[in-house]
C-alpha cells in the first residue's frame, strides 16, 4: 500500500499550482508582446526624443568646451560637426554620444531653418542648425514623421536663446498650417 504522502506526489498538481503556471505563463507572454509590439508612433516619438537630448548635450558641450558645434540634416541620417581651428567644419569624431546617427528608413522629416524649409538635395551644403559656445542655437523646427502617418507627428522647435521644445502636433494643428 501507498502513503498518503506518496499517493499525493502520483495524483498530479492541484488546480492551484496550474492556474498560477498559467498566470505566471500569461504575465511573461504579455511583457514580451508589449516589448515586441513596438506602435508606428513610439518610433517616431524615441528619434524625436532622441534628437532633443542630443542638441541639448551638444549646447552643453558647446558651452562647456568654448567651441562652436552644428548638426547637418540629409535625407536619412543626421551629424554633429565641430568648427576646426582652419574655419571648417569637420564631423565630431570619437563622442560616442554625438556620433552620425542613421534615421528609420519610413521616417519622413521636414526641416525649416530660420522660418525657411530646407532641402536636402545638394550634398555640398546640407542643412545645419549652429550651436554656438554662446548658447545660442539656429532657430529651426523639424517635424518628424512616418510616411503615410500624418497623425502621427512630432515637432522638434528650436530658439535662438538654446531652448528646445518637444510636442505632438494634433491633427487640426496640422491642418491649420
Amino acid at each position: 500500500m501507498l502513503s498518503a504522502s506518496a499517493r499525493r506526489s502520483a495524483a498530479g498538481f492541484t488546480l492551484l499550482e496550474l492556474l498560477t503556471v498559467i498566470l505566471i505563463i500569461g504575465i511573461i507572454v504579455s511583457f514580451a508582446g508589449l516589448s515586441v509590439g513596438v506602435h508606428g508612433s513610439r518610433v517616431v516619438q524615441d528619434e524625436a526624443e532622441r534628437l532633443q537630448g542630443l542638441i541639448r548635450i551638444a549646447g552643453e558641450e558647446a558651452i562647456l568646451q568654448g567651441q562652436e558645434l552644428a548638426v547637418e540634416f540629409e535625407r536619412q541620417r543626421y551629424r554633429f560637426l565641430i568648427l576646426a581651428p582652419n574655419g571648417t567644419w569637420v564631423p565630431l569624431e570619437n563622442d560616442n554620444a554625438l556620433r552620425e546617427r542613421s534615421l528609420p528608413e519610413a521616417l519622413h522629416t521636414r526641416l525649416t531653418v530660420e522660418g525657411a524649409e530646407v532641402r536636402y538635395d545638394d550634398p555640398k551644403n546640407f542643412p545645419r542648425v549652429f550651436i554656438l559656445s554662446s548658447g545660442e542655437l539656429t532657430p529651426f523646427v523639424l517635424t518628424l514623421n512616418l510616411e503615410g502617418e500624418e497623425e502621427e507627428t512630432y515637432r522638434l522647435e528650436g530658439q535662438i536663446n538654446g531652448k528646445l521644445e518637444l510636442s505632438r502636433v494634433q491633427d487640426d494643428d496640422e491642418d491649420s498650417r
